[in-house]
């Protein structure tokens, strides 16, 4: 363990480079996206996510790991699986984690790709520690077999296991009839596993569906998941909320909305911490430009969000950064250091705010409609994004290539690519 840490440190310092995040994680080298089997676990947040530790850009899916004491500082571990049997040669897909008799259970989806055919299961592994996992000898334990209607055997994936009464189960995201779906699967063990209904299912759910969450909160049962929409539209991640009625195993619909404003944020899974609060990592995944870090020599790809807490407001759903969040006035020209910022005021009309960086700046001004025009001028890009936020006192998450910006439900969260941001200042639009 002590020759892994001092590697991992090493092969940190050989890329002195000003745009990793400084708080956001990052694999030490190489490509990552999902986070999966998030979970409390011997003390530690645990963090396994999709990763190819051999070059920053996608291929054979392994599972990285890392565990955290606060969400914020992570310890690099051991890659805690690879693509090593005939059900998952060409990738471990993304999963998720549940604790059963103090072991730790990860689902997650095999997959193989021969000649362009490809095929996802549902498989298991097991670990005494959350370190070394064992895959269960009698994997896969969920095929498309089990579904009805029209399957796609490329299109299963994505376990999200919890546990209801005293039985398990699973919602996995498939393509039924051509259109993106969510299933649950149940089982007494974690090992056996039978198909009880479609959760959701239909044209607006895209092609396909992907990283399907489900939660309770305060008596509000959701279900968080990304959508393929195709046609040349970019992915985003749904929020679905309604009642999962156990007796009929449906899912009441009562509304859907994004869960982040942001095309950049990808891939989200929930799980529940020492306090009892509902934790989200997603993947901030530079949609538009997901090959520069590579196509430009740097040794890393990819980033985790800023851990946010979820909340309920008379059943309205709120989001809020974990860790310290600093007041910031609307002065001049301010001094900062990367971090999480609240505005003690609102911007003012037809004024905006300037963060600059190292190598280019954010400018978020506020329009008469009550809009907000950010616009990003960096090495990679210059773009305006709009948005509408709920709450004009808005908290702003600084980190090298990334912002975060929190309304209350509402969120925005961008990869920016622009670096070391040290001040604000107010300008006037011209």
């Amino acid at each position: 363990m002590k020759e892994n840490s001092y590697l991992y440190e090493e092969i940190r310092k050989i890329d002195h480079d000003e745009l990793r995040p400084l708080f956001h994680f990052t694999a030490p080298v190489g490509w990552i996206n999902d986070p999966n089997g998030l979970i409390r676990y011997r003390d530690y947040y645990q963090l396994y996510y999709q990763y190819y530790p051999y070059a920053p850009h996608w291929d054979n899916m392994h599972w990285g790991h890392a565990r955290s004491k606060d969400g914020l500082h992570w310890e690099d571990m051991p890659i805690a699986m690879k693509p090593d049997h005939a059900y998952d040669k060409t990738g471990v897909f993304s999963g998720s984690a549940i604790e059963k008799d103090g072991k730790l259970y990860v689902l997650y989806t095999g997959h193989v790709d021969e000649a362009g055919q490809v095929t996802e299961t549902q498989c298991v592994a097991i670990s005494d520690d959350g370190v070394d996992f064992k895959k269960y000898e009698h994997n896969p334990v969920m095929t498309v077999d089990a579904l009805p209607g029209k399957t796609d055997p490329g299109n299963f994936r994505d376990p999200k296991v919890f546990k209801h009464g005293d039985k398990y189960y699973c919602v996995v995201a498939a393509a039924l009839e051509g259109h993106g779906s969510l299933v649950l699967f149940e089982s007494s063990d974690l090992l056996n596993w039978n198909f009880k209904s479609v959760l959701l299912q239909g044209e607006k759910y895209g092609v396909m569906t992907e990283c399907p969450d489900y939660f309770n909160l305060n008596g509000q049962d959701y279900l968080a998941f990304s959508v393929i929409l195709g046609d040349g539209r970019n992915s985003v991640v749904y929020l679905a909320k309604g009642h999962l009625d156990w007796k009929n195993f449906t899912f009441e619909l009562e509304v859907t909305q994004r869960l982040d404003d942001g095309d950049d944020f990808y891939a989200s899974q929930s799980f529940v911490n020492e306090k009892g609060e509902r934790i989200v990592i997603p993947w901030l995944r530079s949609v538009d430009h997901i090959n520069y870090l590579e196509e430009s020599h740097h040794l890393w790809n990819g980033m985790m969000g800023i851990p946010r807490k979820l909340t309920t407001n008379n059943r309205q759903l709120s989001q809020k950064p974990i860790g310290q969040i600093k007041d910031l006035s609307l002065t001049d020209n301010e001094e900062i250091d990367l971090g999480s910022y609240r505005l003690t005021e609102e911007i003012p009309i037809d004024r905006s705010l300037v963060l600059q960086g190292s190598n280019g700046e954010i400018q978020l001004t506020r329009t008469e409609e009550d809009q907000y025009l950010i616009e990003i001028h960096s090495p990679v890009f210059i773009k305006t994004i709009s948005w509408h936020p709920d709450d004009h006192h808005l908290t702003l998450v600084i980190d090298n290539s990334s912002l975060e910006l929190f309304g209350q439900s509402k969120t925005l969260s961008i990869v920016t690519f622009v670096a070391g941001i040290n001040c604000v200042m107010l300008k006037d639009v011209k």
